[in-house]
């Protein structure tokens, strides 16, 4: 049997990532809303800042896993896709714009918390607005690549079909008023996925059906 060695494990990318963006928002917590006096938002991102930069840093590391998990999904999409790779690419490429998206988020709260006592309050309050609206780039990206891995999975059972439906489902709730709550539950789909890839016997995709030899034809 070919030794896959770590590549094995490539799956359980996507169980890393969600626990790191739950560690990652158990330490940062609740920021401000977007309503709150500018001299409220400005205390507390000085009061957190060490919390907020750690949040931040622990965010960013999630996107390698997250796109690390999308890889190894859109490897398992495209051994079921026939012709062009055209719905797996598109799944990945969703999971680039949405890794952009939270590193954006994660890139505004670092700032905000590392220049609070720095610069005026306005371009803190900026900032902390940005970390906290800066949604449509995750939500966009989000959607398309659940949408993607979905439709796949129920043309061509690349994953079982009820995972693929609620993937569908899920992708279309992501650009709705309701689309933060889709992509909460868009994170245990992923875990879901990721364990799934996982088990699945290394190299059973990719190798070819066994054929019977045929009997020898009549003299």
């Amino acid at each position: 049997m070919r030794d896959r060695g770590l590549q094995r494990y490539a799956p359980l990318a996507g169980v890393v990532f969600v626990l790191l963006i739950i560690l990652a928002a158990i330490i940062g917590g609740e920021s401000p809303d977007t309503d709150d006096s500018r001299r409220e938002v400005v205390e507390f991102w000085i009061d957190n800042d060490t919390a907020q930069v750690w949040s931040s840093v622990i965010a960013t590391w999630s996107t390698i896993f997250f796109l690390w998990f999308a890889a190894s999904l859109r490897s398992a999409l495209r051994e079921r896709e026939d012709g062009s790779p055209r719905l797996s690419t598109l799944s990945f490429a969703g999971a680039i714009i949405a890794a952009g998206g939270l590193l954006g988020l994660a890139s505004f709260a670092f700032a905000a918390a590392d220049v609070a006592d720095d610069v005026p309050g306005g371009v803190t309050q900026t900032l902390s607005v940005l970390s906290s609206d800066f949604f449509f780039p995750i939500a966009a990206g989000y959607a398309l690549f659940l949408l993607a891995a979905g439709i796949l999975s129920v043309r061509a059972a690349a994953l079982p079909a009820w995972l693929g439906w609620s993937a569908i489902v899920l992708g279309v709730l992501c650009v709705t008023p309701v689309g933060f709550f889709a992509l909460l539950v868009g994170l245990i789909w992923v875990v879901v996925v990721s364990v799934l890839l996982y088990r699945r016997e290394p190299g059973a995709a990719d190798r070819p059906a066994r054929v019977e030899p045929s009997a020898p034809a009549p003299v």
